[in-house]
């Protein structure tokens, strides 16, 4: 019987069985996570070969498209190349004896130099290889993996290569040594450019002027390659240009940004150095390639969770911020789990990754701490400790508001009033550089400020775009060196005030405490073991310092360690109190821990043994891959 019966209402259907307890669920069920899986698997498939293919092979008549141009005006027509552009200029480069010749940026700056123009996209074969390089035409033929010429293409994705900051030294440093590491292995530059109007020799120009890096030497020259990235698009990884989910939409960008810079040219080896990490993902499914990044401050961290976490009791709606941002800690840990090789730049930065990479372990995997480089020839330090520096207080910064010039100022007023009897007190000198207008007008808000608190003249010289030159100078002639900055991530100043014996006063977090103004055993120059500093939460006793350090009420978590900080007007009134045999007992301590822990021997010694690992890798990538590809 179909259907129920009722004395009252008659006959009613039976209860319908919902599908998901019907017995043809589990049937659909199954072929749909079938069909799911497959798509999923087609995708990682294709998208592996394809990509693989569009960036890296070349059309199949391209050999004799090149040929054709070689033996005419060098220029390869643009109705052979079509879409493919990158993987000719590919070819191009590992053929090359000068790859230089063939980047997107112009050579030299004219009148007329437009790195946006479409002339310097073409795609030309350079005179020098038509010329003086008679095995040209035998190079851009397809090289199996271990072809003992065959080049190998470093990838430097940064963006903002033209900046002056201590991520750019970092990042011309370790061009520098991948360059000296093997005659075989070029750099190519991915990069935004300061204006239209930008030369590879002014680019190059700038960098040895700002970093003293000389990439004009014979046997590095013609081996950096810059691809440009579109100008116009600079706004798609710009924070300031979303005014609300500007991380996702950043994140969003860089993805984009990675593809335009693979539309120029694929390398063989991807390395970031600025941090964007939503890159490594493709470069390391689509393109098979192995990932190195070098990662200066975790993209987003568990403290910023917590501060949030703090708040949400005031201000409930804080639920969807904390959401959000714990979404995107999740998918920075995806994409740190793509890279094939990660480092880090303190103690401070790894503690925070392995609190947001939650796929590292104690093995392989693990990130390396590789210490910056000071972009200093410490053979051309010649600083004698005994001799008698200027009264200053140096603070070199480059004008932002994390670095908490106000903060310095504000308790440099408070070390002069407590100081009124010395004849002559310190002074104290802010040297940096400025990037956006934002900076402008913090060095503009900073000298009302000097003159709002009645601050004598010539008490506070704050000086801008200093030259390395003068830098230099006030390195050698300071005293006394300082950082500001709460939760320094490393803190590359610090290291040179010690490298050139400027005793450092420094905040007690980050970088600085953990890494750099670390204690030293004055008798055998050896460094305190993590256990001798951590054993004790006593301070440890003067003679084995290196420097000094301070707290701030306004810092988030001033009360929390279980060592008590004095304040920094404190300890300015304290530094100016010591005779010339403690200040060189100071001064002695940080020249030594400079010379053993940091410096470009030791960053360049770090550098090119991840640059010989990458080429391992790259070289077993490359076996694994199909036929046609693995070649290309």
């Amino acid at each position: 019987m179909t259907q129920a019966q009722s004395p009252l209402l008659g006959s009613f259907p039976e209860p319908r069985i919902p599908f998901y307890r019907s017995a043809e669920f589990p049937r659909y069920f199954g072929a749909i996570c079938f069909a799911i899986c497959f798509i999923v698997l087609s995708t990682y498939r294709g998208g592996k070969v394809f990509f693989t293919r569009f960036f890296s092979v070349p059309p199949s008549k391209y050999e004799e498209s090149i040929r054709t141009a070689y033996n005419g005006n060098g220029l390869i027509k643009e109705a052979k190349v079509g879409i493919k552009g990158a993987s000719f200029r590919r070819r191009l480069i590992l053929a090359s004896i000068k790859p230089q010749q063939y980047s997107t940026v112009p050579l030299v700056t004219n009148d007329k130099t437009d790195c946006t123009d479409k002339v310097h996209k073409q795609i030309r074969i350079a005179r020098v290889d038509k010329e003086e390089n008679p095995e040209f035409l035998n190079l851009i033929k397809p090289m199996e993996p271990n072809f003992p010429n065959r080049k190998i293409l470093y990838g430097f994705f940064h963006p903002y290569s033209y900046a002056g900051g201590g991520g750019e030294r970092v990042l011309w440093e370790a061009v520098y040594v991948t360059l000296k590491q093997d005659v075989r292995n070029v750099a190519i530059i991915y990069t935004f450019t300061e204006s239209n109007d930008r030369s590879v020799s002014s680019l190059l120009s700038g960098v040895h002027r700002t970093f003293g890096i000389d990439f004009f030497e014979k046997d590095i020259q013609d081996r950096v390659v810059f691809m440009q990235l579109p100008n116009r698009f600079r706004w798609i990884v710009d924070g300031s240009s979303f005014k609300f989910l500007t991380m996702a939409f950043q994140a969003l960008g860089s993805f984009i940004l990675f593809f335009l810079a693979m539309g120029e040219c694929a390398p063989d080896i991807f390395i970031d150095t600025l941090g964007l990490p939503f890159a490594y993902p493709p470069a390391s499914i689509f393109l098979q390639l192995p990932v190195l990044a070098y990662i200066h401050y975790p993209w987003v961290s568990s403290d910023m969770l917590k501060k949030i976490r703090t708040r949400m009791r005031s201000n409930p709606l804080l639920v969807l911020k904390f959401a959000y941002w714990y979404i995107l800690m999740k998918l920075y840990s995806i994409c740190g789990s793509f890279l094939d090789v990660s480092t880090c730049n303190s103690s401070w930065t790894l503690n925070n990754l392995l609190k947001v990479w939650t796929w590292v372990d104690d093995g392989t995997n693990r990130p390396s701490i590789v210490y910056p480089p000071t972009g200093i020839d410490e053979s051309k330090i010649h600083t004698d400790p005994l001799v008698e520096r200027e009264k200053v207080f140096l603070y070199v910064a480059q004008f932002r508001p994390e670095k908490r010039h106000e903060l310095l100022i504000r308790e440099f007023h408070k070390y002069l009033q407590g100081c009124k009897e010395v004849d002559s007190p310190y002074r104290l000198v802010l040297v940096g550089t400025t990037r956006s207008k934002e900076d402008e007008q913090t060095v503009e808000y900073l000298r009302k400020l000097v003159k709002e608190l009645e601050i004598p003249e010539g008490s506070v010289i704050i000086q801008v775009n200093a030259t390395r030159e003068q830098i230099d100078k006030y390195l050698r002639e300071a005293d006394f060196g300082l950082n500001t900055m709460w939760n320094e991530h490393f803190g590359i100043t610090v290291v040179e005030y010690m490298l050139y014996g400027v005793i450092p006063i420094v905040h007690a977090s980050g970088g600085p405490l953990l890494d750099i103004v670390v204690p030293i055993h004055p008798d055998t120059h050896t460094l305190f073991t993590k256990e001798e500093r951590e054993g004790s939460t006593k301070k440890v006793e003067d003679i084995y310092q290196s420097g000094f350090f301070f707290k701030d009420p306004s810092d988030p978590d001033f009360g929390s360690s279980p060592i008590k900080y004095d304040t920094l007007s404190t300890v300015l009134g304290r530094v100016t109190k010591l005779t010339q045999k403690q200040k060189l007992s100071y001064r002695q301590n940080a020249m030594s821990v400079a010379d053993k822990k940091f410096g470009n021997r030791v960053f360049h010694n770090a550098w090119a043994e991840l640059t010989s690992q990458l080429a391992d890798y790259e070289l077993r990538k490359r076996k694994k891959r199909d036929t046609v590809e693995k070649l290309y």
